[in-house]
C-alpha cells in the first residue's frame, strides 16, 4: 500500500486571491449599480410613423380641411375654445344642432401610455384602433362617446361626439362617428406628414 502524503493546506498563488476579491467587488457594485429594468409597455406600439400635432394645440380647428367637414355636414370652419388649459375645437352640422364634434390635441397628460396606467379610472375604457393608431374610447354612453387616440409617444388627439337626438345614429352609435372623424383627421395628417 503507498502512503501518500496530503498537504496540510492549499496556499493559492499571491496574485489570483486579489484577482478573486477584486472581481467579486466589481460583482457586486455592478449589481447594486444597475437600474431596473422598465415596466412592460401597457399600451399598443404606436406605428413607425408618428404624427406630430403640436401645431394643433392652440389651432385645432385647422387639423381638418372645410372639404373633409362637408363630409360630416359641416359648412363652417369650426369654433375654438379654451378649457383647463387646453384648446378644443368645435363643429356643428348645419342640417341639426343635435349633434356636435369636437377635437384637442393633448401633448400634457403623457400620451396613450399614461391613459393605460389609469385605466381603472376611466370610465368606459376600451382599446380601439383608428386609421392603424392605437387609442381608446371612453364615456361612451348613448348620445356620446370620447376617442383619444395616441399619434405620437406623448401626444393624443381627443375627439369627442354628443348626440342629443335618438333619432340620429350618432346617438346609437356614437363610438363609430367618433372614430370616423377622428380617423379622418389622422389620415389628412398623416399623408401631409414629411
Amino acid at each position: 500500500m503507498l502512503n501518500s502524503v496530503a498537504p496540510d493546506k492549499i496556499v493559492p498563488p499571491h496574485g489570483s486571491r486579489r484577482a478573486g476579491l477584486l472581481l467579486a467587488f466589481l460583482l457586486g457594485v455592478a449589481g447594486c449599480s444597475s437600474a431596473p429594468p422598465p415596466p412592460p409597455r401597457l399600451s399598443p406600439p404606436l406605428p413607425d410613423a408618428p404624427l406630430d400635432l403640436t401645431q394643433f394645440t392652440t389651432k385645432p380647428c385647422d387639423l381638418m380641411t372645410r372639404q373633409q367637414l362637408v363630409t360630416f355636414f359641416v359648412t363652417s370652419q369650426g369654433t375654438a375654445s379654451s378649457a383647463t388649459g387646453k384648446t378644443a375645437c368645435t363643429w356643428i352640422p348645419h342640417d341639426t344642432k343635435a349633434l356636435t364634434y369636437i377635437a384637442s390635441v393633448d401633448t400634457t397628460s403623457g400620451g396613450l401610455e399614461a391613459l393605460y396606467h389609469h385605466r381603472a379610472a376611466v370610465p368606459g375604457f376600451a382599446p380601439v384602433f383608428v386609421h392603424s393608431y392605437p387609442g381608446v374610447h371612453r364615456d361612451d354612453h348613448d348620445g356620446h362617446c370620447t376617442v383619444e387616440t395616441g399619434v405620437a409617444e406623448d401626444t393624443l388627439l381627443n375627439v369627442t361626439v354628443t348626440a342629443t337626438d335618438p333619432k340620429l345614429d350618432a346617438y346609437s352609435d356614437p363610438c363609430y362617428e367618433a372614430d370616423r372623424f377622428a380617423g379622418i383627421m389622422v389620415a389628412y395628417q398623416a399623408n401631409r406628414a414629411p
